[in-house]
């Protein structure tokens, strides 16, 4: 029989903390979601953080190793600690330019359309109302059936209007909850963006600092698959988002192209909208030809037809030839796997898992092939002989 002695006592004592704390998690189980969106709200900053560190970082690095090369050779007393901040501010103002750049074209364009819009309505109605009218003449029994239907018109307005002042009711009651929730997503990005500032400034040593914890808590061999699965997916997904970005800027080029020559309105707002949906795998060429073709159908119907035959083929030489290859070869990734990540990935998990799935298949990929040619090295693969043999 086990003696209580020091030693006994202590990992009795773990053993009935561990039994209370147990029993109070399970009869506190509806507090787990609460808790989790409470850590989601705290950790949000510290959580995005990283991730515009990462995307501000691809348009850093070429400023900072191939715009200011000749500085970063000749120059070695000031510029090395001017290096990192002006690289850092140039990156930054390259982002805000093209971003502004986007809402030059698009809010002028936005504008003009809206204002269109609501010139053809009006107009679009009219001929609504003028073809089913005609439709009426043509077709008596329909005309008589359309007669035939009977709407109480002042029991429908009151209802309208009785559902109109509940929603207005609680769109006020619920003004504070919004403006607390923009402030709270406002300060979100804002400490976000600071930590990514702060994280691309002193990037070397933090990774410096990432490496020996590693060290100094796991043995060597873990630390070197660790180090080497980072770099494999820091790879994957900083090839991604270089070339969904240039897939982007290649199909908003051609869309706006095809759509000035086939004479098609609104081409340079649908081309940006298409290079914004581009950055979403499947379903975002589906939303850019849905929201193009509402927008073309105000204006003219058959243009609007047209429009949607054109994006289908435009639609189909991106997806088989223009994704595949260029986002593919960024990644690594065969064309073919990187359909089956996008469809897993989107059927799993929906846009994110769009998102995610490609750079996640590649590092999956590049370890399954690896792991297949050291198995096979000592060997070698079987011969063609010697696998129809074995089939036959």
């Amino acid at each position: 029989m086990m003696g209580l002695n020091k030693s006994n006592m202590k990992k009795l004592m773990i053993l009935i903390a561990f039994g209370i704390v147990f029993y109070m998690a399970l009869q506190n189980l509806y507090l787990i979601p609460t808790l989790f969106r409470n850590l989601r709200t705290v950790l949000a900053p510290v959580l995005l953080g990283p991730v515009f560190a990462f995307v501000l970082n691809i348009v850093m690095l070429p400023i900072e190793r191939r715009l200011f090369g000749p500085l970063n050779r000749n120059c070695k007393k000031l510029w090395p600690k001017m290096r990192r901040p002006v690289s850092m501010l140039t990156a930054l103002l390259v982002v805000i330019g093209a971003i502004a750049l986007i809402l030059l074209i698009v809010v002028p364009e936005l504008a003009k359309t809206i204002s269109s819009l609501a010139k053809q309505i009006p107009s679009s109605f009219n001929s609504l109302q003028t073809g089913l009218m005609q439709l009426g003449a043509d077709y008596p029994a329909i005309g008589k059936y359309v007669g035939s239907i009977k709407m109480d018109w002042a029991s429908a307005s009151q209802m309208i209007t009785t559902y109109g002042q509940k929603l207005a009711g609680a769109l006020v009651g619920s003004t504070v909850t919004i403006t607390a929730s923009v402030f709270q997503g406002a300060l979100t990005l804002v400490l976000s963006f600071v930590i990514a500032l702060n994280i691309l400034l002193q990037k070397e040593k933090l990774h410096r600092q990432a490496v020996r914890v590693l060290y100094a808590y796991l043995p060597s061999k873990i630390n070197t698959v660790v180090l080497r699965l980072c770099r494999l997916i820091y790879r994957a997904f900083f090839n991604f988002i270089v070339g969904q970005c240039t897939e982007a800027c290649i199909l908003a080029t051609l869309c706006l192209i095809g759509m000035s020559l086939f004479h098609f309105p609104y081409a340079p707002l649908v081309s940006v909208l298409v290079a914004f949906m581009a950055l979403i795998p499947i379903i975002g060429a589906f939303l850019s030809a849905v929201i193009g073709g509402l927008l073309i159908l105000i204006v003219s119907p058959i243009q609007a037809v047209w429009f949607v035959v054109f994006f289908v083929i435009l639609q189909q030489l991106e997806g088989n030839l223009i994704f595949p290859h260029v986002v593919g070869s960024k990644v690594g990734l065969p064309a073919l796997w990187v359909l089956v990540a996008v469809t897993i990935g989107g059927n799993l998990f929906g846009v994110v898992g769009m998102l995610v799935s490609i750079p996640v298949g590649s590092v999956l990929y590049s370890l399954l092939r690896e792991d297949v040619n050291k198995r096979l090295k000592p060997v070698g693969p079987p011969s063609e002989q010697e696998t129809l043999h074995q089939n036959s």
